[in-house]
């Protein structure tokens, strides 16, 4: 498949990779925040969970930590150096990850296979296009009744870490996060909101239900 990187992030060598880990921790997103992530999702024993624009599969590895190692971890991401990191990562912590390359509007799935989709952090390095392309296709990979979760920056509630990580939301913020717009789009993609809630004051997770 021909990916257009200016779809997202390519992340490479220099902030990619281990570089990319150092930086995520430096601003709130070292192994807690994705053990945070993982808690607050609908996981059982046996899912098939697809983790869209992964990276280097934090929250896939924290997944399959907290599961014991009884789900099955796919990753998809644009990025090389970011998937090769991702594989050395779940070696090394002894969780067996499925990575693939390719965009989140364009995912290589059939239809109905997935019990779980989840996106960490990862819509904010997108255009609007790609957003709603991939939630379109997230519907499609779903199972009936199975869930979609978008983590991403959002309108900050009021405190210091918000006022020290402005630099941040000046680079990473979007009009569908600010605004609220996932669970319109959402709604028209057949995708229900059941969960919102923040993670930092910064960061919020909205949990969808696939409707059958």
């Amino acid at each position: 498949m021909k990916i257009n990187h200016k779809k997202g992030n390519n992340f490479g060598w220099f902030f990619g990779g281990r570089h990319y880990d150092f930086f995520a921790m430096i601003l709130g997103f070292g192994h807690s925040y994705y053990e945070q992530v993982a808690s607050v999702l609908p996981l059982e024993k046996k899912m098939s969970v697809l983790d869209i624009g992964c990276g280097t599969e934090s929250v896939g590895i924290a997944i399959s930590e907290l599961m014991g190692g009884d789900v099955i971890v796919h990753g998809l991401d644009l990025s090389d150096v970011q998937l090769g990191y991702a594989a050395d990562k779940g070696r090394k912590a002894g969780v067996s990850l499925n990575l693939y390359r390719g965009s989140m509007d364009m995912l290589p799935f059939k239809n109905g296979v997935f019990d779980l989709v989840v996106t960490s952090v990862a819509f904010c390095e997108t255009t609007s296009d790609v957003r709603k392309g991939a939630i379109g296709e997230v519907s499609r990979v779903l199972k009936d009744n199975a869930y979609f979760a978008i983590v991403d920056c959002a309108k900050p509630l009021l405190g210091m870490d918000t006022v020290m990580m402005l630099p941040f939301f000046m680079f990473k913020e979007n009009a569908d996060s600010w605004n609220n717009h996932y669970p319109d789009i959402c709604r028209d993609n057949n995708l229900v909101l059941e969960k919102d809630v923040y993670l930092k004051s910064y960061v919020k997770c909205q949990l969808f239900r696939k409707a059958d």
